[in-house]
């Protein structure tokens, strides 16, 4: 019995840890097989599920993905994946399954398949406007983020699920505990105890609305376990009094559902009731369950001297001590230190059993009887000599470790020091040539900027000297050809303008320079701008200047020969398609029309045509003129030099 420090609460503590190992094993059993549950167990479900309304199908489908839950892993992946694939068509069969699949997955190391399910689990709660399943799904959602210790997304989920409860209280209040649960486990990632004590009982206050809840004792034994963590021993015996009733009464009322505590503790010296104390000692010890992981390490190491083989329990009894007292849980217990002696004495080694003995009498003085002195006289006499050589051995070695460990210290000391003052300098070295590599790209950007100001001011001054010249010429070809001279100027001027005004000061956005240049074209032929339209697809990049401007002025000729020659008369259907794109290593430029097409044989000697040659060359380009279906042309440029930014 342990009595906790400022009350009068008495808790049985052995007990308390065995039930609390137990429950574990309880809600993890493995009671079906594959051969058990197959695909044709599943068809026969399913296929009586189909019938069934939607919350009696969840039911039953939760009947058949518990008992898969309940296999090994390995065994019900293949079922979930048959389950999944092969009633692919049944949305609403599919999430109910994907409750317990989502967990499947991650017990078989399948993470990142696990969140997708449950993700397209949400998707379709939503669609079918499910609101018990929106939450299970937020709630598995915010489960998989703690577990992979993203935070942010676990709160907000689970955030989610608490808005979803708290609107429908008559359907989840019941499962609102597992909210405030899931917020007190994002506190311990977070390092905040306070704060998941005061979840973990806000949840405990939700559970309490519901006496029969299933998960009752689960919750009991995660709010007892982790105020043991924190060292409240007050709410820690508060809620384990409460923990050891339930399961009184569980087990009572349902001995089949329980593993009874009588099973691990009868008939302990057989081999069968070892190996059955050896699995309680380890399950125990990886679940620091210090009381069940004492009580159990006591009845072995008594089957073990019945036996008469102590060595073998003796390194389960020292670890069993040496745990205990890490954690202090040796006040008032001298159980272990009494049969820790006993397996000594029984096998042979007096010098630690006097010493283990001798712990036990500083213990607890109560055990100091007549009998007890004389036989720690008796150890004392037969090892003093001993003693005396080792301890001074035990000195001379901790001395030289003292002084191997101080040494090391103050080597790492002089180590990190240099590194710090380095790094240090170094660092303040590094920001001295950022600050000064930031100032001249400052003034680089402002001379380039001003350079592009001054081309496109330049280029405008030679615009607009054409348009000019143009309104002084009587002949309609002459002015012509200088309002194209003056539409590859502006492409040109184009460029620059948007070069000063962006921030990006050495490319180019195709999208945004092709709308503009066409809208350009267009503006600049009043007399076909409202007959024709145009239609671009344009893959937007930024391109340097040096592949910009060429086709830009290849583009201002395609749509110029449109406008001028592809329709001869007006046609209300007349349309242009500009496509640009990159397909592997090229880039493509296409400009289409359904007008009455291309000559048979194109005049290579027109400006136009030799313009165009050139600066194709220049970007390493073919281009080629083609027939378009069921009438028009295509003008195809095929670009291999360019440089995207």
């Amino acid at each position: 019995m342990k009595y906790i420090k400022g009350t009068s609460i008495c808790v049985n503590t052995w007990k308390l840890r065995l039930i609390l190992l137990l429950f574990l094993w309880c809600f993890n059993p493995t009671h079906f097989s594959a051969q058990e549950i197959s695909e044709t167990y599943i068809d026969s479900i399913v296929a009586v599920s189909k019938s069934m309304k939607s919350d009696a199908k969840k039911m039953e489908i939760g009947k058949l993905t518990q008992k898969m839950s309940r296999m090994q892993p390995k065994a019900a992946l293949p079922l979930y994946h048959y389950l999944d694939t092969e009633y692919a068509s049944e949305k609403e069969l599919r999430m109910y399954a994907y409750l317990s699949y989502g967990p499947n997955l991650v017990n078989n190391g399948l993470i990142e398949r696990s969140k997708e399910i449950r993700f397209q689990g949400l998707k379709w709660a939503k669609e079918l406007n499910n609101h018990v399943m929106i939450h299970d799904f937020y709630h598995l959602i915010s489960s998989h983020y703690v577990n992979t210790t993203v935070v942010d997304s676990a709160t907000f989920y689970v955030n989610e699920a608490e808005k979803i409860a708290l609107e429908n209280l008559e359907d989840l209040g019941p499962m609102l505990w597992q909210v405030y649960q899931r917020k007190g486990d994002i506190q311990y990632i977070l390092g905040n105890s306070d704060l998941k004590s005061m979840y973990y009982e806000k949840a405990w206050v939700e559970m309490s609305k519901y006496p029969e809840h299933h998960a009752r004792g689960f919750l009991l034994y995660l709010i007892t376990d982790h105020f043991n963590e924190v060292k409240d021993h007050v709410k820690q015996a508060h809620y384990a009094e409460m923990l050891i009733e339930y399961y009184k009464a569980k087990e009572l009322k349902t001995p089949d559902y329980h593993f009874p505590v009588e099973s691990v503790l009868l008939e302990a010296n057989t081999p069968e009731g070892i190996s059955h104390l050896k699995k309680v000692i380890a399950a125990s010890d990886s679940l620091n369950n210090y009381n069940a992981y004492s009580t159990s390490a006591s009845v072995l190491a008594q089957a073990m001297i019945d036996r008469g083989t102590p060595e073998e329990a003796i390194p389960i009894m020292e670890r069993t001590i040496e745990r205990l007292e890490k954690v202090n849980y040796l006040i008032g217990h001298s159980r272990e230190k009494a049969l820790l002696t006993k397996l000594y004495e029984a096998a042979g080694d007096y010098k630690k059993a006097y010493e283990a003995l001798k712990n036990q009498k500083v213990m607890e003085d109560s055990i100091r009887t007549s009998e007890m002195l004389s036989r720690i006289a008796d150890y004392e006499v037969r090892y003093d000599t001993e003693r005396k050589d080792r301890e001074l051995d035990k000195q001379a070695a901790a001395q030289k470790l003292l002084y191997l460990i101080l040494g090391s210290i103050a080597v790492v000391l002089s180590i990190l020091t240099f590194y710090f003052v380095r790094n240090r300098k170094k660092n303040k070295l590094l920001a001295q040539q950022k600050k000064l590599l930031e100032s001249t790209l400052d003034e680089k950007n402002v001379l380039l900027k001003e350079t592009h100001h001054r081309v496109k001011n330049s280029f405008q001054i030679v615009s607009s000297l054409l348009y000019l010249q143009s309104e002084n010429i009587e002949d309609q070809e002459a002015q012509l050809a200088i309002r194209e001279a003056q539409n590859r100027v502006r492409s040109m001027v184009l460029i620059h303008q948007k070069l000063y005004n962006k921030d990006q000061l050495v490319g180019i956005d195709t999208k945004e320079y092709f709308s503009d240049l066409t809208k350009d074209i267009f503006e600049s032929h009043h007399s076909r701008k409202n007959e024709m339209s145009y239609e671009l697809n344009v893959q937007p990049m930024v391109l340097d200047i040096e592949t910009i401007t060429p086709v830009g002025l290849i583009l201002n000729e395609l749509i110029t020969n449109v406008l001028k020659h592809a329709f001869v008369e007006t046609k209300t259907s007349q349309k242009m398609h500009i496509d640009f794109g990159r397909e592997g290593d090229h880039l493509i430029l296409k400009v289409s029309d359904n007008g009455k097409g291309m000559p048979e044989k194109i005049r290579e000697s027109s400006f136009g045509i030799k313009l165009m040659r050139a600066l194709a060359k220049k970007l390493k380009a073919t281009l080629n003129f083609s027939q378009s279906v069921p009438h028009g042309t295509v003008a195809t440029l095929s670009i291999s030099r360019f440089k995207v930014l």
